[in-house]
């Protein structure tokens, strides 16, 4: 997304993951820019959006380094960057132009310090989001949006419950609801929730079956019942960019095992999210070999949220 539509204001990322991306163990993990280099991999502010004067590191300048001393080194650093190029292809030196480009932009206009300076909200606000740190990073996403960037993420991470998922449960939920109906709410009374996609899922379910808790401990121990991965169905909750609302797409058997009416992929919420970005679903990208691929495996977009 970062790569087609870029961001909507300068000085501003098109593509931010709060407090960061991460996946499988990694960061930026599935979240990152893969093939089409590390110049697109989301700007991530890290730390704690909840604690007390929360900062973005290096986002303002050293002491001593005015404006014009930066401009300075930065038509430095571009000649010596231009005599490397020369003996260097290498696709990490056009990543590292971009790198460069924004990160000049972030500390020589204004738009990204205050998107970022969450201690100006209401503190009212703040408390209805939650003050921990999944409210506060939704609150911050809906400000990085509002200053003008493209597409945020906020990692709600922890969900593998193989054991003890009713204490956890009962923990996590009231988070998510509080940050979520919460951003609704604050983006409609903002007149952004028509022009601002909320989507809430993760990579797959769990089974709808509880487990004996085996993972809950040692080998052969028995630990408290929990929920263990299950990709045979899923939920995914959108709101706002347009599509409508109070309805829902498809249905599971009895069990929540299988689906049971109007099947979708992952690939039909991507194809939703492209249109109401604007984004061509069909778009095709070079593979390493040079071959054509398409981003998405099927095109169509969910119709009925139209």
């Amino acid at each position: 997304m970062d790569r087609e539509l870029g961001s909507r204001k300068k000085g501003v990322p098109g593509h931010i993951a709060v407090p960061y991306a991460s996946s499988i163990g990694l960061n930026p993990g599935y979240f990152g820019g893969h093939m089409l280099g590390a110049q697109f991999n989301p700007f991530a502010p890290g730390g704690d959006p909840n604690a007390p004067n929360y900062a973005v590191q290096n986002l303002n300048l050293g002491q001593g380094l005015s404006l014009d001393r930066l401009d300075d080194r930065r038509s430095l650093n571009k000649h010596f960057d231009q005599t490397r190029r020369r003996f260097d292809g290498m696709a990490t030196a056009v990543a590292m132009d971009k790198f460069a480009r924004e990160a000049f932009e972030f500390v020589s206009g204004p738009a990204a310090r205050r998107a970022f300076d969450i201690g100006k909200e209401d503190p009212r606000l703040r408390d209805q989001y939650g003050r921990h740190n999944w409210g506060q990073s939704t609150l911050l996403a809906r400000r990085l949006v509002e200053a003008g960037s493209t597409f945020v993420s906020v990692h709600y991470g922890g969900w593998d419950h193989h054991w003890d998922l009713k204490k956890s449960m009962e923990n996590y939920l009231p988070l998510v609801d509080s940050a979520v109906a919460s951003l609704f709410r604050d983006l409609d009374e903002r007149g952004l929730l028509e022009t601002t996609l909320v989507v809430l899922c993760g990579e797959f379910s769990r089974t709808p079956k509880m487990n004996d808790g085996g993972n809950g401990g040692a080998a052969m121990s028995m630990g408290t019942p929990g929920r263990d991965h299950w990709g045979n169905s899923m939920f995914c909750l959108m709101g706002g960019g347009g599509v409508k609302g109070g309805m829902v797409v498809g249905s599971t058997d009895k069990l929540g095992q299988r689906p049971h009416s109007r099947p979708v992929t992952p690939s039909n919420i991507h194809a939703t999210i492209y249109e109401v970005l604007g984004m061509d679903p069909k778009l095709q990208l070079l593979d390493p070999s040079g071959r054509p691929t398409s981003v998405l495996d099927d095109p169509a977009a969910i119709h009925e949220l139209f």
